[in-house]
């Protein structure tokens, strides 16, 4: 750990004497929907803090979190049109690039060290197709949104228990489909509405990781979590491709620094946060609870045709599973 911090030290050294104080100070807007206590904030505070640092204060970021400029549909539209520099976004990227849809495959990765060696890995780039030429921003890093979990009104002991129930998911097809194959009655709803929707029961059920359901108070209506991990999710760095390409030299070596640092102090604070966000959790009269051998088998019997699904429909579905698997 100290010859982490060393190295960093370093770095930043050798960047900041490195700037030129000469060169175009530049404003960064970068938008997030995760709310202002998320982890995933955190990390976008981190960048501002290293590259306002690095140099010197010639790059200004200016951080919206919280969906102050939208919700996640919103300030993708914004990033990849250049009227704001880079957005913090989920599994939306997909629309762009299919390939990335293969990243949310249920149950393909097991645990946290194993979500490392598969995003963190160089290897990751071939699986991310030619989302640059097609939505006009750049992946700059992957980040954590974590592993979800099914928080609920009341006990799953068997899939018997989750039929006809309805399941908040996010506005993605691959969500719907794994809650259609486990039986629930899907309802896609953003983020910033699940709240009110528990309130008015349009809703009872969701998925998100332990940090956003202590951090969203959802477990105000759902005080049952089974702990399923069936899906990892990460989130992506986007940055306007044009504004990145004028970066020039010891600005663009900075600015990617930073975005190093950021990336290494997300995955580092993630796993943390989830252990304390569930005993929070716990603290607050949530019960928490592991899928029992019993259903989990029912589970992966109902989840083959989701699989079907994504070989048909998603680019390379089969070669992520496979690589994933290669990396357990």
């Amino acid at each position: 750990m100290k010859k982490i911090i060393i190295a960093n030290f370093i770095i930043a050294l050798l960047l900041t004497l490195s700037f030129n104080v000469k060169a175009n100070e530049y404003n960064i807007v970068f938008a997030s929907f995760f709310g202002n206590d998320h982890p995933n904030t955190k990390m976008l505070l981190k960048f501002k803090d290293k590259v306002e640092t690095y140099s010197r204060r010639k790059f200004k970021v200016s951080i919206k979190a919280n969906s102050e400029l939208g919700g996640e549909e919103e300030i993708m539209d914004l990033v990849k049109k250049g009227e704001i520099q880079m957005a913090l976004i989920g599994g939306l990227v997909k629309y762009d690039e299919p390939m990335l849809a293969s990243f949310e495959q249920p149950f393909i990765i097991k645990d946290w060290d194993h979500a490392r060696r598969v995003f963190l890995s160089k290897n990751i780039k071939q699986f991310e197709g030619d989302y640059s030429t097609k939505s006009g921003a750049i992946i700059k890093g992957i980040i954590v949104n974590g592993f979800r979990q099914i928080s609920s009104s009341f006990k799953i002991d068997s899939l018997q228990d989750l039929q006809g129930v309805k399941m908040r998911t996010p506005f993605n097809d691959i969500f719907i489909q794994l809650f259609k194959a486990l039986g629930t009655k899907p309802i896609p709803i953003p983020a910033t509405e699940v709240y009110k929707s528990f309130e008015n029961k349009i809703i009872d059920c969701q998925d998100n990781p332990f940090t956003l359901t202590n951090s969203m108070k959802w477990y105000e209506f759902n005080p049952y979590i089974l702990e399923t991990k069936h899906i990892f999710s990460p989130s992506f760095i986007l940055v306007n491709k044009d504004w990145y390409e004028q970066l020039k030299g010891d600005n663009r070596k900075l600015f990617n620094q930073a975005i190093k640092e950021a990336v290494e102090y997300n995955w580092e604070m993630a796993e943390q946060e989830e252990h304390d966000s569930m005993n929070i959790l716990k603290n607050k009269g949530v019960t928490i609870y592991p899928v029992s051998d019993s259903l989990k088998n029912e589970i992966n019997k109902a989840i083959e045709p989701v699989y079907l699904w994504f070989d048909k429909e998603v680019p390379n579905a089969k070669e992520f599973r496979d690589y994933c698997q290669k990396l357990e």
